[in-house]
């Protein structure tokens, strides 16, 4: 495939929060996009969060006489853009194939071996918030057609995509899939393949300290959450770190202290909130207590612990 020739149709592996968003955003922008899940249950979990969030964003469209969100119209051509498979080898023929699977790098390499032995040659890109692109890339037949493509979540409204190139990755590579995230209406974020990258070595640090300054008894959760509000931040650390994941937040602190040293190292209490099974959003409890997605209270056993 000629990686200068415009991407024409798109294959997103993974349909949970991230690869719904993604194939959201694709699909929302004109591209054919095919997804895939291991199992029929996430996919139809996927199509309703898409359709949900299309919903809402049409709403939002007659609520502000057009100005924001989309149309009726938009809505129905995203929903015809949209396809979705069991089988990985429906994504063959599609142009680039966006991984956006569990933040493993076993399960990532496994994938990527796969697709090689399927046969697949396009572009191959990664959602990975953390691991290395250059030792992914080596699971893949073709590491230079191989880079990081980090969307912000949620993807459908955030503007940035960070970028990463690895070791092997060509120009021609990075051009096509610079080329694509503006095509999607991103702004293009280059970062080096160091550990978290740019986004997250500033961001998770943030996450951690504000996860210490809990544990320390010096702000409770809301408050902790008040304080950067007040700041401008439109959602606060401790309900950031619930939505990403505390597992996966652990995760790349722990990438973090190994590629730079003690000082990114987790606070004990992430470590026992991961150990409790505690890890936010996708497990209705975390900091907080969730229903249907939204929080309702502190987690009691977070109470009783910094009392």
């Amino acid at each position: 495939m000629n990686t200068k020739t415009r991407i024409r149709k798109i294959g997103v592996i993974g349909f949970g929060v991230m690869g719904s968003g993604i194939a959201q955003a694709a699909a929302m922008s004109g591209f054919e996009t095919i997804v895939r899940d291991v199992h029929i249950d996430f996919i139809e979990i996927g199509m309703q969060k898409i359709k949900n969030s299309l919903e809402r964003l049409v709403q939002n469209y007659a609520r502000t006489g057009g100005k924001k969100g989309i149309s009726k119209e938009t809505e129905a051509s995203t929903l015809a853009n949209l396809k979705t498979t069991l089988y990985l080898k429906e994504l063959i023929e599609t142009d680039i194939i966006i991984e956006a699977i569990v933040e493993r790098q076993d399960e990532k390499a496994k994938l990527f071996d796969t697709l090689s032995k399927l046969g697949y040659s396009g572009l191959l890109v990664s959602n990975t918030s953390s691991i290395s692109i250059t030792k992914l890339g080596a699971s893949f037949k073709y590491p230079e057609r191989f880079m990081g493509m980090h969307f912000m979540n949620p993807v459908p409204l955030q503007k940035g995509v960070e970028l990463i190139r690895g070791l092997s990755t060509s120009d021609d590579t990075y051009t096509a899939v610079s080329r694509l995230a503006k095509d999607m209406g991103k702004t293009v974020i280059n970062a080096k393949d160091k550990a978290g990258f740019g986004i997250n070595r500033m961001f998770i640090p943030f996450l951690n300290e504000a996860i210490k300054v809990v544990e320390e008894e010096i702000l409770s959760p809301e408050d902790a959450d008040k304080a950067t509000i007040c700041l401008g931040h439109k959602m606060g650390p401790i309900a950031t770190a619930d939505y990403i994941g505390l597992d996966t937040v652990l995760f790349i602190c722990n990438i973090l202290e190994e590629g730079l040293g003690s000082a990114y190292k987790a606070a004990p209490l992430l470590k026992r909130m991961v150990d409790a099974g505690y890890l936010g959003v996708k497990t209705g409890k975390g900091f907080y207590v969730y229903e249907e997605g939204k929080s309702i209270n502190v987690n009691p056993d977070i109470r009783r612990f910094i009392k």
